[in-house]
């Protein structure tokens, strides 16, 4: 658990909390400005690869359910759940995320952690 002071002036779990708060725009924008505490700049490095890959995800599945009506408008029905189904995932993610970075948890999303380490070290 941490209480420390971050750069920005917040407390640690304070600006971790925040930059889950929106997905990966603000864990970037805490990753660029944070310089000193590192659990507040890995939980904006996490943010930013967890939920930079499920934005994409929705992204990409919508991108392919609003072709689908011209070339094969059968699976735009199983391409639209497809990206519904991630992005309550990201949503289900992001609360659990959120909850544990503000009462100053170390927790760690498995496949994201680890770009997240290398790219918090300051």
């Amino acid at each position: 658990m941490t209480d420390g002071l971050s750069s920005t002036g917040l407390s640690s779990r304070t600006a971790a909390a925040l930059a889950y708060g929106g997905w990966w725009v603000t864990g970037l924008i805490f990753w660029f400005l944070e310089r000193r505490d590192h659990f507040a700049r890995f939980h904006a490095a996490q943010s930013v690869v967890a939920f930079g890959a499920i934005a994409a995800l929705i992204l990409f599945f919508g991108v392919l359910a609003a072709a689908s009506l011209s070339f094969l408008p059968s699976a735009f029905q199983a391409l639209l759940g497809v990206m519904i189904f991630a992005w309550v995932l990201g949503v289900a993610l992001w609360i659990v995320s959120l909850w544990k970075a503000a009462h100053g948890e170390d927790w760690r999303i498995p496949g994201a952690s680890d770009l997240a380490d290398r790219m918090s070290r300051v």
